[in-house]
């Protein structure tokens, strides 16, 4: 009986937080409660006969256009509960007189219901009703790798495209893809067995992502791979981030806090290490190339015309024996994610130099970190790309001939690092002299102060802003499409020329697209909240505790 009135009293709080206290004089807490289930009753009524009306004229509609029929069901189960919700909030506004005691609250609440009645409507409308997402189906290999990557899938043997060998000319490189797939889950898993929460905070929303990925792979809407390959190469990324997950998790539990400290370092280390593993197993340079020769691998390129016929299967080792990818043929997805994890890591260690050279007593130090600092900083980034696709080959041709994507990420890396280095500065400068002087009494040198103390204070204290700074070279990176580059911006741009079929779906790609930016960024501000809160900052006083 208590614990009714409990949740009686508490449903009562939640409604006057959004209709407010109620005005009418002629209501007492008694006949209050009677009211408010009374208004319930015909606030499911009137969200009752909205999902019959939106049913019957989507129906119409739907079989008008020859869709199926079924969407009209999802799209009314949708708007119906926040139609629903609307009429609740009115009519409880209405009928207990709220805006004469809190005007602000009342008018606040029921415009809110509607605005988001009318904007869900409208969205949830074109996505299950008027969109046509074929356009994204048949083209979501192409937005993820581009399209030279994606014909090193399909126009090699073994594709369904291929299956007569006059229409075959590639050699299938997606090997290098999965192996980097294969090291990010793995970085992944290890990363979240040291934060010491329950497994079921990792393992359920990470499986329900691997399988929700799976499921785009496997859907048989427009594919023209196999679709047996993906689906095996992504269980093996997920085992692969269950063991080290695992490990590293059971390991914590064990270990003492620095040894957890020192794991988390070599973690730290293995993700920078994955980046540019990445690079290198892309296009490896002919070191690599000859060491594959070694270990016993023949050049594939050089078996073509066998390849092509069936007569022969090259090995991994035959693969990496000959050439890779090179970076102009990358694309998609993949590109942004390269150039925005060069921003992020080649950004982080340039502007840690940049940091400490510009508080630097020494003008051999001091002078160029300065200038180059306010030289980047003082112009956009789109100047910046311009610069790097014009002029820096002139600048680097002596020494190296860098493609276009490769001086994209050197670009990224070098703005990004130079704001990093003024969010560092600002840390730097807040770091207590005592831990410095403590530092000298302990016999450690001026650099080990700085990497052991200096860096890691600044770093717990700005470190909001340094992932604000990631996330904001994350979604710079749609700018490569000014440039010529086919990021997975400008491919969805594109989309609707890729078909007769898709001509005016313009909106669906920029749709996924902008789900797609969302999803980055908010799981990078909830990384950072999470290193956040295991440091102690997001509490009162937790500067003390780190």
């Amino acid at each position: 009986m208590t614990s009714f009135r409990l949740n009686q009293s508490s449903l009562l709080d939640f409604e006057r937080s959004i209709t407010g206290k109620p005005g009418n004089p002629w209501l007492n807490e008694d006949n209050e409660k009677t009211i408010s289930a009374f208004i319930d009753a015909i606030a499911i009524t009137l969200g009752l006969i909205t999902y019959g009306t939106l049913l019957h004229s989507s129906q119409l509609e739907l079989a008008a256009s020859g869709a199926e029929l079924s969407k009209a069901c999802y799209f009314a189960a949708i708007v119906a509960p926040l139609a629903a919700f609307a009429w609740w909030v009115t009519i409880m506004v209405a009928v207990k007189m709220t805006p004469r005691k809190t005007p602000a609250t009342a008018l606040l609440g029921v415009a809110t219901a509607w605005i988001i009645l009318i904007l869900s409507r409208g969205l949830s409308h074109f996505i299950i009703i008027d969109g046509e997402w074929e356009v994204v189906w048949a083209n979501r290999i192409l937005v993820l790798v581009g399209q030279q990557m994606t014909e090193q899938m399909t126009q090699s043997p073994g594709s369904p495209q291929c299956l007569n060998p006059e229409n075959c000319y590639g050699i299938n490189q997606n090997f290098r893809l999965w192996w980097v797939l294969y090291f990010v889950f793995g970085v992944i898993g290890a990363s979240y067995g040291t934060a010491g929460e329950k497994p079921a905070r990792f393992l359920v929303p990470f499986t329900l992502i691997s399988l929700f990925i799976m499921l785009i792979a496997m859907t048989p809407i427009e594919v023209n791979y196999h679709r047996e390959v993906p689906l095996t190469k992504l269980s093996i990324s997920m085992v692969v981030a269950y063991m080290m997950y695992t490990a590293s998790y059971f390991y914590c539990r064990r270990a003492e806090e620095y040894q957890i400290n020192r794991l988390k370092s070599f973690i730290a280390v293995a993700a920078v290490a994955t980046f540019f593993f990445s690079l290198l197993i892309m296009n490896p340079p002919q070191i690599v190339k000859d060491f594959a020769v070694y270990l016993g691998g023949t050049p594939a390129q050089s078996m073509r015309p066998e390849i092509i016929s069936g007569e022969v299967v090259p090995s991994t080792i035959d693969k990496l024996a000959g050439d890779g990818i090179e970076a102009s043929q990358w694309g998609g997805l993949f590109v942004n994610l390269i150039v925005a994890t060069a921003g992020c890591v080649l950004g982080f260690g340039i502007g840690v130099v940049l940091a400490f050279g510009r508080q630097s007593d020494q003008p051999l130090f001091s002078v160029p970190s300065v200038a180059l600092i306010e030289l980047v900083r003082s112009g956009p980034l789109i100047c910046w790309l311009y610069f790097a696709v014009f002029m820096m080959p002139d600048m680097m041709d002596p020494f190296y001939n860098a493609e276009d994507i490769i001086r994209m990420l050197l670009m990224f890396g070098l703005f990004g690092g130079c704001y990093i280095a003024e969010v560092l500065r600002g840390g730097l400068q807040a770091v207590d002299s005592g831990q410095k002087e403590a530092a000298a009494a302990l016999g450690l040198s001026p650099f080990q102060t700085k990497m052991q103390v200096e860096l890691p204070n600044a770093v717990r204290t700005t470190l909001p802003s340094i992932v604000s700074v990631f996330i904001g070279l994350w979604k710079d990176t749609t700018l490569l499409f000014i440039v010529n580059i086919l990021d997975f911006f400008k491919l969805a741009k594109d989309l609707p020329n890729t078909d007769l079929r898709f001509l005016g779906d313009f909106l669906e790609p920029l749709y996924v697209t902008a789900v797609v930016f969302w999803v980055f960024a908010f799981y990078l501000s909830r990384v950072s909240m999470k290193i956040e809160r295991n440091l102690g900052l997001v509490r009162e006083g937790g500067g003390e505790v780190a």
